[in-house]
């Protein structure tokens, strides 16, 4: 039975002979009733700072589960940033492989095309050389038998001194391309050949 302080101090109790002193018995429901009021008022008092700590928690909590859901967003976030940075990194070594082997492979021709050229040049060099001796000592022979004629000296002497330029001046000559002669040396003695008599 739930009791008031007003109910306590309102209580009345029956009196019969030789029963409590009435004074006393109200002085000692008076002081209950002070007692249960002072206990009410705490109790309410509690039960305020209660719901007061009731809601800091609800509120804690609250805020501890938005941390946490900003913690996995962060997280995972973090993990796709992670996975997109491996691969553009790939992607860019990937790239660079790709450009090393394309500048790999274009040295290598750019090589193989000078060491031909350069093949090329050696081979005109040496062709060139044994034309001039040839032609040379094909008129050496002539002028130990007889006077040659001015122009064919003039010839000679253009002839020797154009092959000379042409080691300098004419493009390499490859492999399969025809090797053309200028027009002036077609009738010229060639190295064994003998000049025909004039006459």
């Amino acid at each position: 039975m739930n009791l008031t302080p007003n109910e306590i101090l309102e209580h009345e109790f029956e009196v019969r002979f030789r029963g409590y002193d009435r004074d006393k018995v109200r002085a000692y429901l008076e002081e209950i009733a002070s007692q249960l009021t002072a206990l009410l008022k705490e109790r309410n008092a509690l039960k305020g700072h209660v719901a007061t700590l009731k809601a800091q928690v609800d509120e804690l909590k609250k805020r501890d589960e938005e941390v946490r859901i900003a913690l996995t967003t962060a997280h995972s976030v973090s993990e796709e940033l992670k996975r997109q940075s491996e691969k553009e990194a790939a992607l860019v070594v990937e790239r660079a492989k790709l450009d090393a082997e394309r500048i790999v492979a274009d040295a290598h021709r750019e090589a193989i095309v000078l060491e031909e050229r350069i093949r090329a040049l050696r081979r005109l060099k040496r062709e060139t050389v044994h034309r001039i001796r040839s032609h040379v000592e094909g008129y050496l022979r002539v002028l130990d038998e007889e006077t040659l004629p001015g122009e064919e000296i003039d010839s000679l002497l253009h002839f020797t001194a154009t092959e000379a330029r042409s080691l300098q001046d004419s493009p390499p000559v490859l492999e399969g391309q025809e090797k053309t002669q200028p027009s002036w040396m077609h009738g010229l003695p060639e190295s064994g050949q003998e000049r025909p008599d004039e006459g």
